[in-house]
């Protein structure tokens, strides 16, 4: 039982260490957009609209945007969809549209592994595998 008590702050700091490398940024818009869309591909996304593809068939403005930086992995990505609902919502968004969604990658701080070549690759240094990130934008938006 004592051995119990032992785990949960080892795993407290695997999580945080883990999730340190994620950043959720809401960027409001000085002057926001208002715009009408055609329709598109609309899903629920922890109680809000994604729009996928397209934009809502109804009046909108853009009141912000927000960019969501992660580590590839399992446990990061199942807390971003939650982060980034929150986020919106605490800024008077209604829905989300995904501006962009791609995979970065960075090789242990340096943008090719090619830029210093007196590393070896036993080096502690020297990274084979590239660190792969996540980087979404989704545009906030308020429904008129």
């Amino acid at each position: 039982m004592k051995r119990l008590f032992h785990i949960k702050p080892i795993v407290s700091l695997a999580l945080i260490l883990l999730l340190s490398g994620c950043a959720t940024q809401y960027r409001p818009f000085v002057q926001p957009v208002y715009a009408t869309g055609a329709g598109g591909e609309r899903t629920s996304f922890y109680g809000m609209d994604l729009w996928r593809e397209g934009r809502p068939p109804r009046r909108f403005m853009v009141i912000g945007s927000i960019v969501d930086t992660r580590p590839c992995g399992a446990l990061a990505m199942c807390f971003k969809g939650a982060q980034v609902a929150r986020l919106a919502k605490e800024q008077g968004g209604d829905a989300l549209i995904i501006g962009f969604d791609k995979m970065a990658s960075k090789w242990n701080g340096l943008t090719s592994p090619t830029l210093n070549q007196n590393l070896q690759a036993t080096s502690p240094d020297f990274m084979r595998s590239p660190i792969e990130n996540q980087v979404t934008k989704y545009y906030v938006i308020k429904y008129l």
